[in-house]
């Protein structure tokens, strides 16, 4: 069972969620990989609405299992941290993709915003950024010297950007 912060129990709850919730998942999904726990406990559910959030705005949820999408930031981060990422959700109203690692840290990443989000260490923390409207921090690629941020540009050596190096280590 994957762990969810009390701040969002309700509205799992709302969408149907139970714990225990056991569902059915795809024979594709890597079965040694975190994305078949968590699909294994939400796949088809919608959590969660748009709408005004604490930091920036909170976004819906939705599990599936979709077909790799393959983002060049997430192919480029998977291999910088040698590790796999794997989708397992579309939030706010389809336009963001979230994607966790073998370590069970979430990403996120959307066409429409250049860059990529650092969600959180847990699939617990990464719900509650989501649901309840907190910010991702963005990370800088070294094949990039800014990244465009909840409208801000941000260069290299901001303080914000959370850097590879600093995910790498802990």
């Amino acid at each position: 069972m994957m762990t969810l912060p009390p701040a969002v129990l309700p509205i799992f709850a709302a969408a149907g969620w139970f714990p225990g919730r056991k569902v059915p998942v795809s024979p594709t999904v890597p079965a040694d990989h975190p994305v078949a726990a968590i699909l294994s406990e939400f796949n088809g559910l919608k959590v969660g609405e748009t709408g005004p959030g604490i930091e920036c705005g909170r976004s819906d949820i939705s599990f599936w299992w979709p077909p790799d999408e393959g983002y060049e930031e997430i192919l480029e981060i998977g291999a910088l941290l040698q590790t796999e990422l794997a989708c397992f959700a579309a939030a706010h109203n389809c336009h963001v993709s979230l994607y966790v690692d073998r370590g069970g840290r979430v990403f996120v990443v959307s066409p429409n915003m250049p860059g990529i989000g650092f969600m959180g260490s847990t699939f617990g923390e990464a719900m509650e950024r989501t649901l309840l409207g907190l910010r991702a921090s963005p990370l800088l690629l070294p094949s990039h010297d800014k990244v465009s941020w909840y409208g801000e540009v941000l260069l290299r050596g901001n303080p914000q950007i959370l850097s590879i190096e600093e995910l790498m280590t802990g």
